[in-house]
């Protein structure tokens, strides 16, 4: 194994490749990550409105659409464009006197400033300029001053107040909260407070705003405050529950009460409305919806409150009638745009039959934004591309000029651009044909992220027919969409069908699994495909201030309970860059135990890079067959997220075509290879990964067959023996594809796979940072001799020992016999790999 190591380490296996972090926006945001971009900032591109804010008068209401701020009378539907430039504006603030619009300017994905607009003559300028992130502008009543929140100075989100004139400001600003560190690292939060979304008590002499000060789950309570300088200090609580940035209470006129949006912590999946007095008290519920509403903001005789609702499947403006409970839908009848605009009319066709076919959209118009059609999604891929998906027809609004379009369709078409004149006044008609490169299928593999999640509480709320589009245009065979928690809510149980076969929206070219993942802060989260009877409960331990902190049940006793319904089990992204025993043991800190006890079927690759060979490598060299698996963690109702089977598996169902039971069969033999783009082909005497080779004790010579293409440009082709490059396969001219057929010796027992890898710099347009796609091992038995390696075994004891010091460490255990029972856990897996260590010794030498 150290020989193994230091090859991984050298970077024989992955020349030119970077590191494999993810991509990060947002550099000066030093908090939330992910979940902050998705559910805290306003969508970068969006085909529909978002964060309505009333006109004084009432009779308007400003929101962002397409890139920009509108006004939309709610009347009609009618919209008016407000503000343009190349970046993405949001958060609109409406002063008292109505004379003014102060809005966020997102840049895509590297800051985001205030500017404001003045209503009358459309002319906008900037208030900020610099490279941090503000957000949440909000007037005083009086219009004198401005509640924002920014990343100054430190990258933490805090919450000032600045003097306001003529749309300039004056004067310094004041700083309401400050950094605090709360004295340990929180789940998805770390350990510095966040403070956001301020609303301005009707005296202008207080705030309510939202900060997880004190709380070890979520995005934090209700607070309010003085709006001065360290009012945080006076902070009360007048709303304590378990939040994830969509609260954003705003008070009435009267001051006495405050609307918000909540799932109130664990009692709902979805987010609905709820009204509170300011000085606290028990929450009234207004809405009841089996969608998410959220952004609620009073009209200004506090009749009214006007939301976004993602009722049907977009996020829509809708308003609540305060006394009454009439629900009004503000559809969009028409938008006058600021410049000059025309349409173009685009089909997808497959060139073979000459039919339209769903297919990824890269569009880039005129002044270099994404421009999405009004029924589509608009999306920010894992790696940055904005997109959306289409069922292989769109019209869109463009501005008039050069609009440049990119159909992609999986791994298996190659892409298709074209750039055209978009002209005032006439419909521009496309047709992007795409040819197939190969048809995996028609030689009996099938393909599929094992890493999906339909609902994740994005602004979308996403259905299974629309996860069957998204999935057609990314070519996915099987879609295994996952009912997950997200801290104590559950997702999508309500899509969950036992007996383990497919969600009846499937169709004969395309199968829905709905699965589970379990997700265990400590250990590490796992997937759960075809539970015959139930979804396992609790869906998660080790969570802090809750009644499951405790990290008793292990995951081996959950995996156990899972395969006892017959269901196959993995662990989902598993580890990073690095060698995990270097670190904290990454994100599948339970691994090596379950691959020693037969718990796990599979580890996934959530994205390309190195990290995870090493205990891979380390399991495969003493002869546990784990099989690697490809799973992005897409979450398709968010804005910004990987992409549906941006990393997937396939799987060879052995003549048995496009069925559920066969595919997960395969994956827990072994058939299957990993890809983000490449795909890999390799048997040795005929045998596919996961399949035997047998050669008699003296070893033997074995025909090695390789094949890789690739929709982008390749950097290296390896094949592996035990975790050693034994060739380096050449690259065509053009570097899309490779082919190897050799013989070669072998005298020991262990197993080949085949690996290829791209540069980072040319992966677009994957929604990876670069090419990657390896086989599973085809294993070469030599007489009866296991595959062994002690240094292997020492590197799992080790990991097991380091995991065993970490759990040790844990506050939340509940008594001692929890302990033991993981513990012993942990030894009967020692127990396993030190057998394998004396196994593959003798007299002390291996």
């Amino acid at each position: 194994m150290g020989r193994i190591i230091s090859i991984i380490a050298a970077g024989l296996l992955l020349v030119g490749i970077e590191s494999a972090a993810q991509n990060v926006p947002y550099p000066s945001s030093a908090q939330g990550g992910f979940y902050t971009h998705n559910y805290y900032f306003g969508p970068a591109p969006s085909s529909t409105p978002c964060a309505p804010a009333w006109s004084p008068d009432g009779s308007k209401i400003a929101v962002a659409m397409s890139g920009s701020i509108w006004i939309v009378d709610p009347s009609s539907g009618g919209a008016r464009e407000l503000t343009y430039s190349r970046k993405y504006h949001s958060m609109p603030a409406w002063s008292p006197d109505g004379r003014w619009i102060v809005y966020v300017a997102d840049d895509g994905g590297g800051t985001i400033q205030l500017e404001i607009v003045e209503v009358e003559t459309g002319k906008s300028r900037p208030l900020t300029s610099d490279n941090q992130i503000y957000m949440d502008p909000a007037f005083s009543p009086d219009g004198r001053r401005l509640a924002y929140v920014s990343t100054k100075s430190n990258g933490n989100f805090n919450v000032f107040v600045r003097a306001l004139k003529d749309g300039q400001f004056v004067g310094d600003e004041i700083a309401v909260t400050r950094d605090n560190d709360f004295g340990r690292d929180r789940l998805y939060f770390g350990p510095m407070d966040m403070h956001i979304a301020p609303t301005w008590m009707s005296d202008g002499k207080e705030l309510l705003l939202v900060s997880n000060r004190n709380v070890p789950l979520g995005s934090g309570n209700v607070l309010r405050m003085p709006a001065t300088a360290n009012g945080i200090d006076q902070a009360t609580t007048v709303l304590a529950e378990q939040t994830l940035f969509r609260t954003r209470p705003h008070v009435s006129l009267d001051g006495k009460r405050f609307v918000y949006s909540s799932t109130r912590g664990a009692a709902d999946q979805f987010n609905n409305l709820y009204v509170q007095p300011t000085t606290g008290g028990e929450p009234y519920k207004l809405t009841f919806f089996r969608h998410d509403a959220f952004h609620p903001r009073w009209s200004p005789d506090g009749e009214w409150i006007a939301f976004i609702s993602n009722e049907e499947g977009l996020p829509q403006l809708q308003l609540l009638e305060t006394y009454g409970g009439a629900l009004r839908k503000v559809h969009i009848t028409e938008r006058r745009w600021k410049r000059p605009m025309t349409a173009v009319s685009v089909r997808t066709v497959d060139a073979a039959t000459g039919r339209p076919t769903a297919a990824r959209i890269h569009l880039t118009a005129s002044d270099g934004k994404m421009y999405a059609p009004e029924d589509a999604y608009a999306r920010v891929t894992g790696e940055g591309d904005r997109i959306f998906h289409q069922g292989g027809t769109f019209r869109v609004e463009v501005p008039v000029g050069p609009v440049t379009i990119e159909a992609v369709k999986g791994f298996e078409y190659t892409p298709v651009k074209t750039t055209v004149q978009a002209l005032a006044g006439k419909v521009v008609q496309i047709d992007l044909k795409l040819q197939r490169l190969t048809d995996l299928s028609a030689r009996g593999w099938y393909n599929g992220s094992t890493h999906v999640h339909m609902n994740y509480a994005g602004n979308l709320h996403n259905t299974p027919a629309n996860l069957m589009m998204m999935s057609a245009a990314e070519d996915q065979d099987m879609v295994n969409t996952q009912v997950a928690n997200k801290d104590n809510r559950i997702l999508d149980y309500d899509h969950f069908i036992p007996g383990g076969k497919p969600h009846p929206i499937s169709t004969p070219d395309r199968l829905l699994v709905v699965g589970q993942e379990y997700r265990p802060a400590f250990y590490g989260h796992v997937f759960m495909f075809q539970l015959h009877d139930h979804l396992i409960s609790p869906f998660t331990t080790g969570y802090e201030g809750t009644a499951i902190e405790s990290l008793y049940p292990s995951n081996t006793d959950m995996l156990r309970k899972a395969k006892a319904q017959g269901a196959t089990v993995g662990y989902v992204h598993a580890f990073g860059s690095k060698d995990p025993l270097s670190t904290n043991l990454g994100g599948a800190k339970g691994y090596i135990v379950d691959a020693a006890l037969g718990t796990t079927d599979a580890l996934e690759w959530s994205y390309p890079g190195m990290g995870t060979f090493y205990p891979w490598y380390a399991t495969l060299n003493n002869g546990l067959r784990v099989t690697a698996v490809g799973g992005e963690d897409s979450i398709s109702s968010m804005h910004i997220s990987k992409l549906v089977g941006s990393t997937r598996t396939y799987v060879h169902t052995g003549g048995r075509g496009l069925d559920a039971d066969a595919w997960f069969e395969g994956l827990r033999k072994g058939h299957a290879f990993v890809s983000t783009g490449p795909l890999v082909d390799l048997t040795v005497n005929g045998r596919m990964p996961g399949e035997d080779v047998r050669l008699p004790a003296v070893g033997g010579e074995v025909s090695v067959e390789a094949r890789v293409q690739s929709i982008t440009p390749l950097d290296s082709v390896t094949l592996v023996w035990n975790g050693e490059v034994v060739e380096k396969i050449p690259l065509s001219a053009d570097r899309r594809s490779a082919q190897l057929s050799k013989n070669l010796k072998v005298a020991r027992s262990g197993w080949y796979h085949l690996r290829a890898e791209g540069k980072r710099n040319e992966r677009y347009p994957l929604d990876a940072e670069f090419a990657q796609a390896f086989t599973n091992p085809v294993w070469v038995t030599v007489g009866d001799q296991p595959v062994r390696n002690a240094a292997a075994a020492a590197y799992c004891l080790r990991w097991i020992d380091k995991l065993q010091q970490m759990a040790e460490a844990w506050p939340g255990w509940r008594s001692q016999r929890e302990k033991e029972h993981v513990f012993a856990q942990f030894d009967e897996a020692r127990a396993v790999y030190r057998k394998f260590r004396d196994e593959a010794t003798v007299g002390g030498v291996e």
